[in-house]
């Protein structure tokens, strides 16, 4: 990197990336490199990533004692994972990529992809809370008097108008924790003679916020809401094939996707099986990809399509290119993968049945061409 261009583009990413990121992108030597982007990781990302754990991960967990705190470190985990590949991707996507755009503030950013992540991990282990956020998502940011904003560090908080124009942060105050301990010991004093079950949502909401004072972390409204209207989501266990097609014969592809709960460097060091499942996945007949990619889970029955981007090996673009649709409605369904054998089926116009069908016989395609990739390595 020493033509003028590079130089100037070295300048570019220093001058708007936030100080803590200097010491790894001018190090020129790469055990230089390496050792700042760990010191980075170790001492600015991880505390960030912990305290949003501690306080997300834990939340929508209803299990007692022991078999709750095990499913809790284990998932608080995987998310861990998910950021620091995220982190590392895109960090060292700055370094050798410098005219691109940089991060202006890194525990901000690292915060924002937490909470993403995190959010990414609660939809998919607890449906019925998920779509309760989003029904109040929806009521925060429609309802007159209701605002929904984002905090600096990246929370999404919920609160009346008036506090969105005054810029109030969400407050950790006695009368929410108690709101938190003992909902519904204090949902008739809130509520009066109402169930929060039949009042317009709406009510329900401006009550909570009235009776506490200040904006509330939307988090919170959720957990707050779903115990008043017993909303609760039954235990799920990992499994590959949620509507029971079990070909477990076949599965040997997907279950060798690697595991984000390992070593950070180890799943980044496997590129090269993703490199060869997409290769494969792109020789599928359209329909049999389709049904594959908007439902592709990992054995533990973890969403995994967001590692071809992260690693590098295929773009957004090029995975809507696969499934034959514009890159602006797949951007729409990201969010929401892996989607449901219903939804793919509306997608492709055929029944739940045909999609179930499809991705077996995808399935059975990829074990084969594991076998003989593995036999000719």
């Amino acid at each position: 990197m020493n033509s003028p261009v590079a130089l100037m583009a070295v300048d570019k990413a220093i001058h708007q990336s936030d100080s803590l990121l200097h010491p790894f992108l001018l190090a020129t030597d790469q055990a230089e490199s390496d050792r700042h982007l760990e010191r980075l990781i170790r001492e600015s990302a991880e505390p960030v990533i912990r305290g949003i754990l501690r306080r997300r991960i834990y939340l929508y967990e209803d299990r007692p004692g022991g078999a709750r705190q095990s499913q809790d470190e284990q998932d608080a985990e995987d998310v861990r994972g998910e950021v620091i590949v995220q982190l590392l991707t895109r960090l060292r996507e700055l370094k050798n990529h410098p005219a691109g755009e940089g991060i202006s503030n890194f525990r901000a950013y690292v915060a924002v992809t937490t909470y993403r992540a995190c959010d990414q991990r609660l939809r998919q282990r607890y449906p019925q809370r998920w779509r309760l956020k989003s029904r109040l998502r929806y009521l925060l940011t429609h309802q007159r008097g209701l605002a929904l904003w984002q905090s600096d560090a990246g929370e999404w908080v919920g609160g009346f108008t008036a506090w969105q124009a005054e810029k109030k942060a969400p407050l950790q105050s006695g009368r929410l924790q108690q709101l938190r301990d003992q909902p519904h010991a204090l949902a008739q004093k809130i509520l009066g003679d109402g169930d929060a079950r039949r009042m317009n949502p709406a009510d329900v909401v401006a009550a909570i916020l009235n009776w506490v004072g200040h904006p509330v972390a939307l988090d919170d409204l959720v957990n707050i809401v779903a115990d008043w209207q017993g909303v609760r989501d039954a235990e799920r266990t990992s499994a590959f094939h949620p509507d029971g097609d079990d070909d477990s014969d076949q599965q040997e592809a997907l279950e060798q996707i690697p595991d984000l709960r390992a070593n950070v460097n180890v799943a980044m060091d496997q590129r090269t099986h993703l490199q060869w499942l997409w290769t494969e996945i792109r020789q599928l007949p359209p329909r049999q990809c389709a049904a594959l990619l908007l439902n592709l889970r990992d054995a533990q029955g973890r969403g995994v399509i967001a590692l071809f981007p992260l690693t590098g090996v295929a773009t957004m673009r090029q995975i809507a290119q696969a499934l034959q649709m514009p890159p602006e409605k797949f951007a729409q369904l990201w969010n929401d993968l892996p989607l449901d054998d219903e939804t793919i089926a509306q997608h492709l116009g055929v029944t739940r049945q045909q999609v179930i069908n499809l991705r077996k016989v995808a399935r059975e395609r990829l074990g084969r061409r594991l076998r003989a990739w593995e036999e000719g390595a």
